[in-house]
């Protein structure tokens, strides 16, 4: 059945349930003008529903034999048909057992939805989909049915769908904020950024208490639209002939090549770093698949680990932490795609336990450049368990180079995300704390001996 189809079957559905509701409230009316004219609206209704039903039947082949000359009790009761006590027992009779079949096809629908919440939740998107449509069979005006397979259609990239389950979702219910949330999501996939806002802001006027949820989801739609006009722009640079962009595509071209030697990529990567000035760079950088090519290198990779074995390996993580400062300095993107690389994520932590102070250096450069902004912080939050460092970080604080301060400022810009704070509740008072005293002690003792001298 096409959609068309559907909603114009949905309408007259609704049409229908208005109708017949006026009806049963005219002919309860204690008004006899109203309860007259409700009763002659009734039968010209059920006169019209007898013709609809014969003029199917002359389209079917029925050998039945016609009675002809019907008895008395095959008539219609016309007394059933003039008194309204009767006919509104009738008519409340038709109710009642439309209500039973309402019920059980809402039973049935609320099964077949469950079925699919759990073929969703298996990743089994294509059977979500089936079990929604057959609910929808049962029950065509629940909105859950319809939102639900919205959600489905998302995962499988099927994202106009999405959008018209939202819009006979809010057909059957025009304040379904689920339906509001996906279809923001569906037209964000899109590229259609303003519809996208539409959605949320919505959402935010119906429900004020959803503030953050909105505000997240704009903060998304901003950052996608950004990085479709910076790609955009930099392609433009790169077909253009600008010196800098064909440089960062070449350089990564000759990085891509495996198992050279360790300087070999040191020299290269250097370079690279030199090439990225702006936002430009660091978009080619991302399109050409940069952080594939530097952190699948196996080569690169060994040089992140915290026991390197050669003064080579030293200098290509030297040269490795300040190329990605270079690619994520102001980019959200890049940002969050090397927070998320499986490799980077894991080896990250053990840089601040490297047997180099430079590497410690470097990699606490990295961090605070992250919780620099809202976004970076929230990207720290959410990707990495900052609690298993907070011990570390605070032990930074008491040395005498460039790491104390960098230390510090990493963990006074953390400090303003709650979430932070939530997560080292317990660590600071099991690890952290001790380690404060011994540094106020030390603190101490070098003013004692400041004011002796």
């Amino acid at each position: 059945m096409s959609n068309q189809q559907e909603e114009q079957d949905l309408q007259k559905f609704l049409r229908d349930v208005d109708e017949i509701t006026n009806l049963i409230q005219g002919l309860n009316s204690t008004d006899p003008a109203v309860q007259e004219k409700a009763i002659a609206d009734t039968e010209k209704r059920l006169s019209s529903v007898t013709e609809r039903e014969e003029k199917e039947c002359r389209h079917r082949v029925d050998r039945t034999l016609i009675n002809t000359r019907p008895s008395a009790k095959d008539l219609p009761d016309q007394e059933g048909l003039t008194n309204p006590e009767r006919f509104m027992a009738a008519v409340e009779k038709d109710a009642k057992e439309r209500a039973r079949r309402r019920a059980k096809n809402e039973a049935l629908a609320n099964a077949l939805k469950e079925q699919g919440n759990d073929a969703f939740s298996k990743g089994d998107y294509a059977g979500a989909v089936q079990k929604y449509t057959e609910g929808l069979k049962k029950q065509k005006d629940m909105p859950a049915l319809y939102t639900n397979r919205a959600q489905a259609y998302i995962k499988l990239q099927e994202y106009e769908k999405a959008v018209l389950d939202c819009e006979w979702a809010l057909r059957c219910d025009e304040k379904d904020l689920k339906a509001f949330f996906h279809m923001g999501r569906a037209y964000l996939a899109l590229k259609q950024y303003s519809k996208s806002r539409e959605c949320y802001l919505k959402i935010l006027e119906m429900d004020p208490d959803k503030e953050k949820l909105c505000k997240d989801c704009m903060n998304e739609v901003d950052l996608e639209e950004k990085r479709q006009c910076e790609e955009e722009k930099a392609t433009k640079a790169f077909e253009s002939g600008r010196s800098r962009a064909v440089s960062v595509t070449q350089l990564l071209q000759k990085l891509s090549r495996p198992n050279e030697d360790a300087l070999f990529y040191v020299g290269g990567i250097q370079l690279l770093t030199d090439a990225i000035q702006d936002c430009t760079e660091q978009t080619l950088f991302r399109t050409n698949n940069g952080f594939s090519i530097i952190n699948d290198n196996e080569v690169i990779r060994r040089a992140l680990h915290p026991e390197l074995k050669s003064a080579a390996e030293v200098e290509l993580s030297l040269s490795l932490i300040p190329l990605w400062r270079a690619v994520c300095r102001g980019n959200e993107e890049n940002q969050r795609l090397l927070l998320t690389h499986p490799y980077v994520n894991t080896q990250l932590p053990s840089l601040l336990l490297s047997e180099v102070s430079e590497i410690q250096e470097q990699c606490l450069a990295l961090l605070s450049l992250y919780a620099q902004t809202e976004h970076g912080r929230s990207l720290l939050v959410r990707h990495l368990d900052l609690t298993k460092w907070l011990q570390t970080l605070v032990s930074f604080v008491n040395v005498f180079d460039g790491r104390a301060s960098l230390a510090m400022d990493l963990l006074t810009n953390l400090t303003m995300e709650e979430k932070f704070k939530i997560q080292c509740r317990i660590k600071l008072s099991t690890g952290v704390l001790p380690l404060f005293a011994q540094l106020l002690a030390v603190d101490c003792s070098w003013v004692w001996a400041d004011s002796s001298l």
